[in-house]
């Protein structure tokens, strides 16, 4: 399993398998269980030409890629089609199914209490099939967990999706504060 930011994602170069530039990684989608579905590309305009579309006059074109068409994901991510057999599916992403949107939402434990602030999103990049949230844990949080913050450095926490029970104005976890303890055994506190 090979866990990467989003951040670290986006903006990587697509290529079809005969070495066209498609575009950029913008996003990711996911369903309703919170599993990646495609990858959303922000579109080159020549491409947009080539395979006979036009680019919108105000906007970019985004393109959902079922994850099942990239072959590799490294420094850039290579397809298995050549440009000419792609199918490309421009489809209506809203802003609710791309997983960036809950970036900077606010995370609660099972018992009402605020643990911090979802700063990433971890994406398992070998298998698509594990997200974890990227926890910035408020202070207090870290005084009762007993964990030392450094004025250097944010301490954070990835809490896999797994614990997620709700997404909506907030991000809602199946545990509580206290029981963050076990978590943090499994999965040590990331200094970032």
């Amino acid at each position: 399993m090979i866990m990467k930011a989003l951040k670290e994602l986006e903006g990587k170069e697509v290529l079809s398998s005969d070495g066209r530039l498609i575009g950029k990684v913008e996003d990711f989608t996911w369903d309703l269980d919170r599993e990646l579905v495609k990858m959303v590309v922000k579109m080159n305009k020549d491409v947009l030409e080539d395979i006979g579309e036009e680019k919108p006059m105000l906007s970019s074109v985004r393109m959902g890629i079922e994850l099942e068409q990239i072959k590799a994901f490294t420094d850039n991510v290579i397809l298995y089609k050549p440009i000419d057999s792609l199918h490309v599916l421009f489809d209506d992403i809203s802003d609710e199914d791309v997983i960036s949107s809950i970036r900077g939402m606010e995370i609660s434990g099972s018992n009402g209490r605020d643990l911090g602030k979802v700063t990433d999103i971890l994406i398992d990049v070998d298998g698509w099939k594990s997200l974890s949230v990227l926890v910035k844990l408020n202070k207090e949080i870290l005084e009762t967990l007993d964990v030392k913050s450094s004025l250097l450095s944010k301490t954070r926490l990835a809490i896999s999706m797994v614990h997620v029970v709700s997404i909506s104005d907030r991000v809602m976890l199946d545990t509580s504060a206290d029981e963050l303890g076990e978590i943090i055994e499994k999965n040590p506190v990331k200094k970032v």
